[in-house]
């Protein structure tokens, strides 16, 4: 294995030192192809939902595979065309899945892994973006173009019944559900390339911002274990945003990687050993992980 032990021992003010020994794996790629993920590990730690595309205009292909991170083999899901989270029991997969090739009008779409079949939610007009499973498997999280913003919403699986959770003028979005359902991770947009890291309350409808500084963070993603938060962020403006670690009050950050391309869409792996996220080459997305040192005790 090429990745090294993450030495991260100590909080630190800004956006924190970057750790020398800081070597990312190379997990999924394909020359011409571009690929993504969102919440795609499953929840035994085996498995990586991807969202591949290729071409461009009238030409553009896309799609959706499972990467057996064991043997390497891929399994494509041929009624999805974007990248899919799995549901906690790992029967599910949910995907904003492209309409049409050429379009970009997405609709919220559920595999059932044992029986092939496909269902649809929370269709509209307008387009849904980054869907993921509550813990408990009751909900399905998106953001939603609908009423005119980028705004988060949940569906009740059971009877469809959809859910307005925010209503900001700003763009919300890459939610994802912990504390037991009670709280929701995600970004949103200050004011031009400004986007912070926030947690909804789901009792209370409050929100706040974590860890906030007038550059970039976004793309969170919270540890099982509550204790820390992957992110990407811009250090110093020109920059392109690079992965992170903070504690959930914004503290204790320590900057992952320092390339000169964006790395974004983080999420962990079940047991904390590795932090994976997508590395935007200009030949398309790759995915990449990290191993962290003595589970989530960074």
């Amino acid at each position: 294995m090429n990745a090294l032990l993450i030495g991260l021992l100590a909080a630190t003010a800004a956006q924190g030192p970057v750790d020398s020994r800081c070597e990312p794996e190379l997990v999924s790629g394909k020359a011409g192809e571009g690929q993504t993920m969102f919440h795609g590990l499953s929840p035994d730690g085996r498995e990586l939902a991807v969202g591949w595309e290729s071409g461009s205009g009238e030409s553009i292909r896309r799609g959706a595979f499972i990467l057996d991170l064991r043997s390497g083999r891929r399994t494509d899901l041929p009624l999805l065309n974007n990248a899919p989270s799995f549901s906690p029991d790992g029967r599910y997969l949910v995907s904003a899945s492209y309409r049409d090739e050429q379009g970009l009008q997405t609709e919220v779409i559920e595999l059932d892994r044992k029986s092939g079949k496909a269902r649809s939610y929370a269709s509209n007009k307008a387009t849904e973006w980054l869907a993921s499973y509550s813990r408990n498997g009751r909900w399905i999280l998106f953001n939603s173009m609908r009423t005119g913003g980028s705004d988060l919403y949940r569906v009740e699986r059971a009877t469809g019944k959809i859910e307005q959770l925010s209503s900001a003028p700003t763009y919300e979005a890459q939610a994802q559900y912990f504390d037991r359902d009670r709280q929701i991770l995600f970004h949103r947009n200050v004011k031009d390339d400004d986007y912070d890291v926030a947690i909804l309350d789901t009792r209370t409808g409050q929100s706040r911002s974590v860890g906030a500084t007038p550059l970039e963070e976004a793309y969170p993603a919270m540890s099982r274990d509550g204790r820390w938060i992957a992110y990407s962020a811009v250090a110093a403006a020109g920059e392109p945003p690079n992965l992170h670690v903070m504690k959930p009050d914004g503290s204790g950050r320590v900057r992952l990687t320092k390339g000169t391309v964006q790395d974004a869409y983080a999420t962990w792996s079940p047991d904390g050993r590795f932090i994976y996220f997508v590395r935007f080459h200009e030949e398309g997305g790759r995915i990449y992980r990290l191993r962290v040192k003595d589970g989530h005790r960074l």
